[in-house]
């Protein structure tokens, strides 16, 4: 992703204040390099704002800002390795730093070599620094704003309603949908009907597809429902598992293309009804789909929308065209996009229709532009000042733009805060049309540093979550409308439109590449160092273009749909030592070679659904990671001692692993804030490794929890949970104990007591697998209502003993209860609501 330098400076400069005034103490002299630095920076950056606006349309500027961006990524780098080395000699000679006098005789040898590597490093960076400073003299385009990008950030926190409204607006789509819906609901004698929705990117074909799909009538006349995203870059084998999975079958991970395709047919066995979205290539329908279909055992309906009126009439689909919107529809559009249903507006509203419909006029009819824009305008005062401000824009004729990307597109990018640009430009290395896990790209913020660090109970998390909500709001980001309900926000994935997508392409190419399947070699500007890679289909080894180890500098690497990568070599990492984020997820990875150790930028490593079987000793030497994703690596039975010396961890992910055990002191790792899959003891009794739950008492940024194998944990007579008053998500599993002893049992009912979460904000809570003789003291409280006020989801499963429930009628917000497998149980009565109800009953 490009780099918003408003929102790396200020970034920097933190970085900068903790290495000239933390532990690491240094030199006079090389603190005054330092601070030269620091100030040549603050005087550049009231320029920043005016060199990212200009930069587009005038290619001097540009390479300028280019530039200033290579400075800015290599001082980080620079200064961060420092600190690490630093650190390193601080623990080996913790007398050496700890002096702080300016004569050297006080100083050990590979101290004075550290200053000295420093001092030069620095001052490199200061001559690039002046240099680049004169040539801003010469660029008379360039503005300076008198605030600086050091100063005030924008908070963007509650900008924006946690529920978003359908886009279906306006009597053409419902009209549309009406006429579209009896058609495909009619029965006639054909083993399948195709429809194709065509139109140009943005025009609603998605929009109008997703209306037929929710339709009732739909959901009444087929059984089997599917939407599948088809795209550009589709993987063949991906698609086939995509539907099966949608149509409700199962399959075996290695199986080939040759056994998915009648797969999916006798799958197929009940009326069926298909969505594939955003087709471009005839070759899907004439190689994969047409044979599944034509000898599926039942009859269906499939809609398809494609940009390319070919495309649905070699599929021989009935062609329905969708046109643009009329300015009536498109000011409907706008109107609740930026207003929802109030209606104690409508007098402001009215005197906004005529710069409304002008707006609408200039987004030519896109429904995708009129989103986006209306996203500008909803953070903007409700005035006719504020909106002639967006309908005059500059933005609007960026003119260097590709010529399919509507300037409205540009204007809602150009508009928002540069936190944020940072975060949507990054969804662009995600394929096409993927569904991102809005947890998962959290994660990925936060590990790039888009965040910033923060005071109180707020983490950074939570800020990422706001941006996340704000991008949404804005029509920048999308709910999957194939998961979730277009109405609930809530959904855990949205993805990203293609053109918007390719927009924030074009604006990320001096510094960003995505490889497309069996594309090899970036095309990029050649003052450009490239910092970030996303690659589909690796093939079985696990490479990076020449290019791009050959510059040493990538920070992010990410590997997409690389099913068949096995192997990748210890030289690699040698290489990319400077990488932060790097994904291998989903490949067959067996090891990761020592050399991983040699990544001490790394903050987020995901290997989750590997082959992987151990992690090296080296995992301890990744003094910065914060996420460690290893979920459903389902053939890892033991972690690395090492794994405890990683002090800056935040999130770790072992569910669905074989693990027997967890070494002691993971409560070492007290920045820790999810925590999935933390098995408790040994899985061999008469070992004596294995973490207790006492671990759990020092984490107290907890918000995620999951603990396994409770039954072996052992009684402590303290509240485990007490100081994790942040949690909101808490898995309690167990396994069915061999032999049921009174012993047993009563330590059960012990733990459970024990683990009495106290936080106010607990949402979430599953308890799995118990066999106490009742549900925790905890749960049976009359004050159950008090003490978890924000309760939202109960799942109770396979609590084989418990002869009553709690009372869970107290909890003012609970909105889903899963109750299975409850053998003592025999009525549910008035006890349910409370003590109170119990008693008047």
């Amino acid at each position: 992703m490009a780099m918003i330098l408003e929102a790396f400076v200020g970034k920097l400069f933190d970085n900068l204040s903790e290495f000239i005034w933390g532990d690491i103490s240094i030199m006079r002299d090389v603190q005054d390099e330092l601070k030269q630095f620091q100030r040549r920076i603050e005087r550049l950056s009231g320029y920043l704002e005016s060199a990212e606006q200009k930069r587009h349309d005038d290619r001097t500027i540009n390479n300028w800002v280019v530039e200033l961006k290579d400075v800015m990524y290599d001082a980080e780098d620079i200064i961060e390795r420092c600190m690490i080395e630093g650190r390193i000699l601080l623990e080996n000679h913790p007398s050496t730093l700890a002096v702080r006098d300016t004569s050297s005789s006080f100083y050990s040898p590979s101290f004075l070599k550290f200053k000295h590597e420093i001092g030069k490093k620095i001052k490199e960076l200061n001559d690039r620094l002046k240099e680049i400073n004169k040539d801003r003299s010469k660029l008379a385009a360039l503005k300076y704003t008198r605030q600086s990008a050091l100063e005030g950030r924008v908070n963007t926190r509650q900008t924006f309603p946690s529920v978003i409204k359908s886009d279906i607006v306006g009597a053409k789509i419902q009209e549309a949908t009406q006429s579209l819906v009896e058609l495909l609901i009619k029965e006639d004698n054909k083993k399948y009907r195709v429809l194709g929705i065509v139109g140009m990117g943005g025009i609603g074909k998605t929009t109008l597809a997703s209306s037929i799909y929710n339709d009732e009538r739909i959901k009444k006349n087929f059984s089997i429902h599917v939407w599948a995203c088809v795209s550009k870059e589709f993987s063949e084998i991906k698609l086939l598992k995509d539907i099966i999975r949608g149509a409700g079958g199962e399959y075996k991970e290695d199986e080939t293309k040759a056994e998915l395709v009648p797969r999916l047919s006798s799958i197929l066995s009940k009326r069926f009804f298909i969505v594939l979205d955003d087709i471009w290539r005839t070759e899907l329908w004439e190689d994969l789909l047409r044979i599944a279909f034509e000898n599926a055992t039942a009859n269906g309906k499939i809609v398809i929308t494609t940009r390319c009126i070919n495309v649905a009439k070699n599929m021989r689909a009935e062609i329905h065209p969708v046109d643009k919107m009329d300015d009536d529809s498109g000011w409907d559009l706008l109107r609740k996009k930026v207003f929802g249903d109030d209606e104690e507006e409508e007098g402001e509203i009215s005197t906004l229709r005529e710069i409304g419909v002008k707006i609408v006029e200039k987004c030519d009819g896109l429904p995708l532009a009129i989103k986006a824009i209306a996203g500008v305008l909803r953070s903007k005062k409700k005035s006719t000042i504020g909106w002639n401000m967006v309908l005059e824009s500059d933005a609007w004729s960026m003119s260097r733009l590709e010529e399919e990307l509507p300037g409205a597109l540009f204007l809602s990018y150009d508009d928002l805060p540069s936190d944020l640009k940072q975060c949507f430009l990054y969804c662009s290395l995600f394929p096409e049309d993927y569904p991102m896990n809005r947890d998962e790209l959290i994660r990925y913020w936060v590990a790039e540093g888009f965040v910033r660090r923060t005071q109180g109970d707020t983490i950074m998390e939570d800020l990422a979550e706001d941006f996340c909500r704000e991008l949404i709001g804005r029509n920048l980001l999308q709910p999957c409308v194939f998961l979730a309900d277009l109405s609930d926000l809530a959904g855990n994935c949205c993805t990203m439109h293609d053109l918007l997508r390719s927009l924030a392409h074009f604006l990320i190419r001096d510094e960003s590449i995505f490889l497309g399947d069996h594309e090899q070699s970036p095309h990029t500007n050649p003052l450009s160092k490239l910092r970030r890679l996303s690659i589909v289909n690796t093939g079985e080894r696990l490479e990076v273009p020449d290019v791009i180890k050959q510059q040493k500098c990538l920070r992010t690497f990410l590997v997409w749909n690389s099913y068949e990568t096995k192997m990748v070599e210890n030289e690699l990492f040698k290489k990319l030592r400077f990488l932060r984020v790097m994904d291998l997820s989903g490949t067959r990875l067996e090891s990761l070679p020592d050399s991983v150790g040699d990544l001490l930028h790394l903050r987020y490593l995901n290997v989750s659904e590997t082959e992987i079987k151990e992690l090296p000793e080296s995992i301890g030497c990744l003094v910065n990671l914060q996420i460690l994703n290893l979920a459903r690596c389902r053939s890892l039975h033991t972690l690395p001692k090492a794994i405890t010396k990683l002090c800056n961890l935040r999130c770790l992910r072992l569910e669905g692993t074989s693990l027997t055990h967890m070494p002691n002191g993971i409560g070492k790792l007290k920045d820790l804030n999810h925590l999935e899959g933390f098995v408790i003891g040994h899985d061999d009794r008469r070992d004596d490794e294995g973490c207790d739950v006492k671990e759990l008492q020092s984490l107290s940024q907890l918000r995620f929890l999951e603990i396994r194998s409770l039954e072996r944990a052992q009684p402590s007579g303290a509240l485990v949970l007490a100081n994790s008053r942040c949690l909101r998500t808490l898995f309690l599993n167990g396994e069915e104990p061999s032999i049921y002893s009174e012993e047993t049992i009563q330590r059960n009912d012990k733990i459970y007591n024990e683990l009495s979460p106290q936080s106010t904000h607990l949402q979430e809570l599953w308890i799995c697998d118990f066999f106490g003789t009742g549900f925790p003291s905890w749960m049976m409280s009359p004050s159950l209502g008090v003490s978890f006020p924000n309760l939202t989801t109960i799942v109770l499963f396979h609590c084989k003993s418990c002869p009553q429930l709690p009372p869970l009628g107290l909890l003012p917000h609970l909105k889903s209860l899963e109750i299975s497998r409850a053998d003592s149980i025999k009525t549910i009565g008035p006890e349910f609501l409370g003590p109170r109800a119990s008693s008047a009953a």
